[in-house]
C-alpha cells in the first residue's frame, strides 16, 4: 500500500493536468465558434440590408449580445466543472495546486496567459508546505465555499444571458413585426435580480449549514479557512452577500482579527 502511494500521487497530477489541457482546448474551441456566430450574424445582417434596400435588418445585430453572454456563460460553466474536479482531489488531498501550478507550468505548448488566469482561479497558500498542511476537514469545507461562489457567479452570468436574450429578441421581434407589444416582454428583465438574489441567499445559506458542521471536526482550522477564503475571487458577488456568508459560519473557532470581507 505504501510502494503504491507515490503511484496514486503522480496519476492524480497526470488526471488533473490532462483536465486542465482539455479545458483549454474546449474553451479555445468555444472562442472559435463565437466568432464563426458573430460573423455569421453580421455578415447576414449586412447583406440583407444591403440586398433589401432597408436599414432594418440590421437590427439582428442586437442578436450579438446575447450570443456573446452565452459564450460566457458556457465558458463558466466549463471552468466550473473544472474547478469542481480539481477541487474534489484537492480535498482528498491526492493533489496540491502549488504543486500544479508548478507542474502545468513546465508544459511549453500551454497559453500562458489563459493558464495563469485559469489558475488564478483555485485557491492557494503561501506555499506548497503551508498547503499540505491544511486538514482535509478545512479542505472539504472550502470546497463547500469554492462549489458555492463559483455556482453564485455561474448564475449571474445567466441570468445576464437571459436579460440580453429578451432584450434583443422583444427589440428584433418588434422591429420585424412593426409593432410595439413584442416590447412588453422586457417587463420580465426587472424579475431576473430578484430572481437572483433568492438563488444567491439560498446557495450561500446551504454552504453556511454545511461549513459550520464542518467546523465540528478535531482536524478542522479556521486560521487555513479563512486565509484561504480571503484570497478567492468573488467577482459576481456582492461585498455585503460575502459578509453574510462569513458572519453565517462565524464561531467561537473562527479568529476574529481575519477581515470579514475583501478591503
Amino acid at each position: 500500500m505504501i510502494g503504491a502511494l507515490p503511484q496514486l500521487v503522480v496519476s492524480a497530477y497526470r488526471v488533473a493536468i490532462d483536465q486542465t489541457t482539455g479545458a483549454i482546448d474546449r474553451r479555445a474551441q468555444y472562442f472559435r465558434n463565437l466568432i464563426a456566430a458573430v460573423a455569421l450574424v453580421s455578415l447576414s445582417s449586412v447583406f440583407w440590408a444591403v440586398g433589401t434596400g432597408t436599414f432594418s435588418p440590421l437590427v439582428a445585430l442586437l442578436l450579438l449580445f446575447p450570443a456573446c453572454t452565452l459564450f460566457f456563460l458556457f465558458d463558466a460553466i466549463l471552468m466550473n466543472d473544472w474547478r469542481s474536479k480539481l477541487v474534489e482531489s484537492w480535498t482528498k488531498k491526492q493533489l496540491d495546486f502549488e504543486g500544479l501550478r508548478l507542474a502545468v507550468a513546465a508544459i511549453p505548448s500551454l497559453p500562458k496567459n489563459t493558464l495563469q488566469g485559469m489558475l488564478a482561479t483555485l485557491p492557494g497558500a503561501d506555499d506548497l508546505v503551508a498547503e499540505q498542511a491544511i486538514s482535509r476537514s478545512t479542505r472539504g469545507a472550502l470546497a463547500v465555499a469554492i462549489g458555492a461562489l463559483n455556482a453564485c457567479a455561474v448564475d449571474a452570468i445567466a441570468f445576464k444571458a437571459v436579460g440580453h436574450a429578451i432584450a434583443s429578441c422583444s427589440l428584433v421581434a418588434a422591429a420585424v413585426v412593426q409593432t410595439w407589444e413584442p416590447l412588453l416582454g422586457i417587463i420580465a428583465i426587472g424579475l431576473l435580480p430578484l430572481a437572483g438574489d433568492v438563488l444567491q441567499r439560498l446557495r450561500l445559506r446551504i454552504a453556511t449549514s454545511k461549513t459550520i458542521a464542518a467546523q465540528g471536526q478535531p482536524d478542522f482550522d479556521a486560521e487555513h479557512y479563512l486565509r484561504v477564503l480571503d484570497g478567492l475571487a468573488c467577482d459576481h458577488i456582492s461585498t455585503s452577500a460575502r459578509a453574510r456568508f462569513l458572519k453565517g459560519v462565524w464561531s467561537s473557532k473562527l479568529p476574529r482579527r481575519v477581515p470579514l470581507t475583501h478591503p
